[in-house]
């Protein structure tokens, strides 16, 4: 650690004094992937520094605007995989690392409790290959009589649909996102939130970056910043083999009578999954089959009238009400070209120079991701014989420690709705 001042302090979130220093590498992008590789690195021995867009009046980053789903694979398309042991390989290692994702960060694992509800035969088959795929116990997946599942799902029940409960559960991704935080601070690393976006320039085996009003020079770059992805990519001269999905969600007051803390329509492409909000209730984070491929420019944050229209024509009878009081958040995918790389689902890491891009494609498999990421990391930064950033003076600068809400909480009331 190379550090010219040690003299400041810390007041408000505010480095108030000359702090002048360099670090091992940079990471544009505090989301989930971007703290989960600072926390790994630091333990590692290295210095990073992450810069971060403000989450003050809406949340930039797309992990806040997630719905905090701790999925099993069930809900993976075989068809979106070179095969079915392909698909099988990857479901199962979603289900069983983001539940040691959990465990490394002291978190509860929900218990199995999702419900899902279907009624076309083509899904009810594929359902069944599904489980004979990810071999699943009848704890973790099950088909439901009618009268049990008539009794469980209560005014949500429709007729003429088979009910099946599954393994997925809810999970707190702001804590998640925390401790990868601390962890990374208490090891040495930096984060600095920026209210404007961090621009990035390629010379020649280094990236130089501007952030409120300054630049480094840095010999690595890793790119964690979701939907901003593609434009810094850009200006250091990468193209990414991919697009920008645009997937509406809906926050409202969870319905009272909601019968799990995860309930699917496969048929309509809609979910609807539950989180405690503290005094403010229950809230229900729901999402449908409405999408947008490829998306407008995510600076917009905008959810058309049109994508309004066939959203709601998505929601159930029993989430009606939800749909009418809440509000929309416009939420962003990064997607891989099919059939050129991985699928949207799996991590997605690519490597140009000096610039390293990285997708955690599910929140689940993060520390998976950030693992690659790090070996890249680590391979760059020998063969660069150890080599640091230029030093940067980060007086002035807005240090990221305030408390991470989701996008569900009071915290927020923005509405991302044309009207």
């Amino acid at each position: 650690m190379a550090i010219k001042s040690l003299k400041y302090v810390e007041r408000d979130g505010w480095y108030s004094m000359s702090m002048t220093r360099d670090f091992s590498f940079v990471i544009v992008g505090g989301g989930i992937l971007g703290s989960a590789l600072a926390a790994l690195a630091a333990g590692y021995g290295l210095q990073p520094l992450v810069l971060r867009r403000s989450d003050l009046l809406s949340p930039n980053a797309d992990t806040l605007r997630n719905q905090g789903w701790l999925q099993s694979g069930i809900m993976y398309p075989i068809s979106h995989f070179s095969s079915p042991e392909a698909y099988a390989n990857f479901a199962a290692k979603t289900y069983f690392a983001g539940r040691d994702l959990l465990a490394m960060c002291n978190l509860p694992r929900p218990e199995p409790g999702g419900l899902l509800g279907v009624s076309a035969d083509f899904h009810i088959q594929q359902l069944a290959r599904k489980r004979e795929l990810l071999k699943l116990s009848d704890y973790e997946f099950a088909q439901l009589e009618a009268a049990e599942a008539k009794r469980l799902m209560g005014m949500h029940y429709e007729k003429g649909s088979t009910y099946y409960r599954i393994p997925d559960g809810p999970f707190n991704e702001a804590a998640v996102l925390c401790h990868f935080r601390d962890e990374a601070t208490r090891s040495g690393a930096i984060f600095i939130e920026v209210d404007q976006p961090v621009e990035l320039e390629r010379k020649n085996d280094s990236v130089r970056i501007l952030f409120a009003d300054r630049e480094i020079l840095s010999p690595t770059v890793v790119v964690t910043a979701g939907a901003g992805s593609f434009t810094l990519m850009r200006q250091c001269g990468v193209h990414l083999d991919g697009d920008l999905q645009r997937t509406p969600l809906v926050v409202g007051d969870a319905p009272s009578d909601m019968p799990a803390s995860i309930v699917v329509d496969l048929d309509r492409g809609f979910s609807a999954v539950r989180h405690d909000r503290g005094p403010g209730g229950a809230a229900v984070v729901m999402g449908t089959r409405a999408k947008t491929l490829p998306a407008p420019d995510p600076a917009e944050r905008i959810v058309a009238v049109s994508d309004q229209a066939e959203f709601g024509a998505l929601v159930p009878p029993a989430f009606q009400s939800s749909l009418a009081s809440g509000r929309y958040t416009a939420g962003y995918e990064v997607m891989p070209k099919r059939g050129l790389g991985p699928s949207a689902y799996e991590p997605w890491i690519r490597q140009e120079g000096p610039v390293i891009f990285g997708s955690p494609g599910r929140a689940t498999v993060s520390a998976l991701a950030a693992q690659k990421l790090l070996a890249d990391v680590i391979e760059r930064w020998q063969a660069n014989r150890q080599q640091r950033t230029s030093a940067v003076d980060l007086a002035g600068c807005s240090e990221w420690n305030c408390p991470i809400a989701m996008h569900y909480m009071p915290t927020y009331d923005y509405n991302d709705a044309e009207v």
